[in-house]
């Protein structure tokens, strides 16, 4: 158990490579999902159904959406570690959080709420009910959801979706990334993994998050090579994932700013069908290198910004 946090237990520990952090300096938000996939699958065993995510399970679990609240930032050479617990129980279906922590200082890093689903491996991935034991033994372990890790900038679980390639054009949504998926990013049954697909989307978003970071900072009297970004939190909707070879695109638009954040939907989308792969709410901010605080957003660059916005844009 992580002490002070009543049903959390550790799941995962190690710590942060130079080669995860991306060009501010900080851990890339692709690895921490991918660290706390490492924890669920930790979760999941300590709880009595190990190797869920191996080729020979019958069955294995899905996040259908997650919420993330990303409090500081993780520096390469940092120690690292993740405590988790399980929060709702239903018959195939279960939400748990999950908290990264830097173990030297304590403090938190990033929360994670994760809605995940039980699935068949065989019959194309139905839904399959939980082992009678599991069941029982998550249901004496349940805990509550610390209020650090519930949403601030973004809606709550379970995130629903209106994404659609004819809602993109109807929104004039900008398209941001384009793809294919290398099997190197799938899971052994060959869907896209929860990181790979925020990687996807955090590559996408560069090319909005930059040119209005570059209008902040025009407005800004902090301009210069230390004017950066950085996200806050993400609200992300994983539908039908695509799979090894399965083509995809993202098409994106901001959705409201204010003085101190900027929130950006992003819609990843079939390019053919236009069906939705899943979706991703970003809140942003301007970020300082040099002091590695938030740098505010000027009345005159809020203006200009105006006219980036999008009207009733959701996820």
């Amino acid at each position: 158990m992580t002490a002070g946090i009543s049903g959390l237990r550790d799941v995962w520990r190690g710590g942060v490579a130079t080669w995860e952090c991306d060009e501010m300096g900080h851990m890339n938000t692709r690895f921490y999902v991918a660290r706390c996939m490492e924890a669920v699958a930790m979760l999941f065993g300590l709880a009595g159904l190990p190797r869920l995510f191996a080729p020979a399970s019958e069955t294995t679990v899905a996040a259908s959406s997650m919420h993330i609240r990303f409090l500081r930032e993780a520096r390469a050479g940092t120690s690292m570690h993740i405590s988790a617990g399980f929060t709702a129980i239903g018959e195939g279906t279960a939400e748990l959080v999950a908290m990264m922590f830097d173990s030297a200082s304590g403090d938190c890093a990033a929360t994670f709420r994760i809605s995940m689903r039980h699935l068949a491996v065989a019959d194309g991935g139905s839904m399959r009910p939980w082992p009678e034991a599991f069941a029982s033994r998550v249901v004496a372990e349940l805990t509550e959801t610390p209020k650090l890790a519930l949403p601030r900038g973004v809606g709550d679980l379970p995130a629903t979706t209106s994404a659609s390639g004819a809602r993109a054009e109807q929104f004039a949504l900008r398209q941001l990334g384009q793809g294919a998926v290398p099997q190197q990013a799938c899971d052994p049954w060959d869907k896209m993994l929860p990181q790979a697909f925020v990687a996807a989307m955090a590559d996408s978003v560069r090319n909005i998050i930059t040119p209005l970071r570059e209008l902040c900072a025009h407005h800004s009297e902090r301009n210069g090579p230390h004017f950066g970004a950085a996200a806050l939190e993400f609200l992300i909707r994983l539908d039908d994932m695509p799979e090894s070879g399965d083509c995809w695109e993202v098409r994106s638009g901001l959705a409201r700013a204010d003085s101190r954040t900027m929130n950006i939907v992003n819609w990843m989308l079939d390019p053919f069908s236009g069906c939705a792969f899943g979706t991703m709410e970003v809140v942003a901010i301007c970020f300082d290198l040099e002091t590695r605080r938030l740098l505010p957003i000027a009345s005159a660059a809020q203006a200009e910004m105006a006219g980036w916005i999008v009207p009733n844009l959701e996820l």
